[in-house]
């Protein structure tokens, strides 16, 4: 075996775990050696890039307006498991009047920024009222250690046993005209509900969405500014003519005074007949765009891949979709949106609100509740907006005839349309009653 052969073989030999081997394969790749303390560092330029993205680019804008639509929607129903079904309305109506208008703020911070603040405010009047509160306004910049295990990372406030305690956030959000410089309060956990989705374990502050696609979000707006331009320039037809004996190739016109050049525009269905050795070449600024919108569409499903949208809910673009690979992308999607429902949505803010609610209704003497009795206010459920149908005859058939299987309950399939049965049953049975009245009428 010769040196070549021994090179090449050691160049092609695989052994052991490939992922972990060294080589001129692994130059350069990332690596993220600790997670922790990277997406600490990352989150403030990853966040102020992503919301110049939001802000500048239609694809960043309507990645937030995507997700936002699919978590938020119509917006949450809330259903009180109170055995009066008075007083259960009347928390039902009150807790949404309060988290409605919040809900798509929530999200849109979610996407953009990585989390998302919510803080409980009463008045003086005595009124329970939320209010978003910017990432950067709980201060990232107090680290401390309180001894004991008790820590502060990043604004945020542990106790011994890893508990949050309490959030360290500023007067004003930093930015904010007219505010001067002061020390961040200290504001109880239970009034400040934080919601982020935590890719890492023991991560703390949360990383934006758009973080996978940055680069390539920046990148692929200014290659399509770059073929725009390229499609105006190539409106812009110009002609080279090549004159050897200094005769105008037989043009007519005034020639410039400086220069002595003709300029010559073409006029509809003129002809010429150029002398010997005269020719005329045109510049083609538009060659190539088709192969340039194949390569664009390429990325586009990259980022949709990366922020966790189909390619047709970025982009619009349904023409070379059909409806078998449109519905079974959907499907996936609706999946991950309904995880996230759960778990970030509900789990993190409405849940944990609606309890912390309830206590303050009874600190207020707003509820005549007291002591064990409250259990029975705190039984809550929630109803995430519902997804409209790709085919509701056959979608509503199949639905039918999986309840009279057994295969489905009535609950299941109008909690997911969106819909509370019992609202539905009431309105059936107002439907049934008005029936039999005209009827009888």
């Amino acid at each position: 075996m010769n040196a070549l052969t021994r090179t090449f073989s050691k160049l092609w030999k695989r052994t052991g775990i490939e992922a972990a081997g060294t080589g001129r394969r692994w130059q350069g790749a990332s690596v993220l050696t600790a997670p922790h303390l990277s997406t600490l560092a990352s989150r403030g330029p990853v966040q102020a890039r992503a919301a110049g993205q939001y802000v500048n680019e239609p694809y960043g804008r309507r990645i937030v307006d995507a997700w936002d639509s699919a978590l938020v929607g119509k917006g949450w129903q809330v259903r009180s498991k109170h055995s009066d079904s008075a007083t259960a309305r009347d928390l039902n109506n009150d807790f949404e009047a309060l988290v409605s208008p919040i809900l798509s703020v929530l999200v849109r911070s979610l996407v953009r920024d990585g989390e998302a603040f919510i803080r409980v405010l009463v008045t003086s009047a005595g009124a329970i009222r939320l209010k978003a509160i910017p990432a950067e306004q709980v201060d990232p910049t107090i680290n401390r250690d309180l001894g004991g295990g008790a820590r502060i990372v990043a604004g945020i406030e542990f106790d011994a046993d890893d508990e949050i305690v309490a959030y360290h956030i500023l007067p004003e959000a930093p930015g904010t005209p007219f505010t001067t410089y002061r020390q961040a309060v200290r504001v109880p956990a239970q009034d400040v509900f934080h919601v982020f989705d935590p890719i890492f374990p023991g991560q703390v502050r949360g990383l934006s969405w758009f973080a996978p696609v940055l680069t390539k979000l920046k990148d692929r707006g200014e290659a399509s500014d770059a073929l725009l331009m390229q499609l105006k320039t190539a409106s812009l037809i110009t002609g080279f003519v090549r004159d050897p004996d200094g005769s105008f190739a037989g043009f007519e016109g005034e020639a410039e005074a400086n220069t002595g050049n003709l300029d010559v525009s073409l006029e509809p269905g003129a002809m010429r007949i150029l002398p010997p050795g005269a020719d005329v070449a045109f510049s083609s600024p538009g060659v190539g765009l088709s192969q340039a919108v194949d390569f664009l569409r390429a990325q586009d499903r990259e980022i949709a891949a990366g922020v966790g949208l189909t390619v047709e809910a970025l982009t619009g673009d349904l023409t070379q979709t059909n409806y078998s690979s449109a519905r079974v992308g959907l499907l996936e999607f609706r999946r991950r949106a309904e995880m996230l429902q759960r778990n970030l949505v509900e789990g993190m803010f409405l849940r944990p609100l609606w309890l912390r609610w309830i206590d303050l209704l009874s600190l207020s003497g707003d509820l005549t509740a007291t002591g064990n009795d409250l259990s029975e206010f705190y039984g809550v459920r929630f109803v995430p907006p519902g997804w409209q149908w790709v085919d509701p005859k056959n979608e509503v058939e199949a639905d039918a005839r999986a309840i009279e299987a057994g295969l489905k309950s009535r609950e299941e399939v109008v909690a997911g349309r969106g819909r509370d049965i019992d609202d539905l049953n009431e309105e059936i049975a107002r439907d049934a009653e008005r029936d039999q009245g005209s009827q009888a009428a």
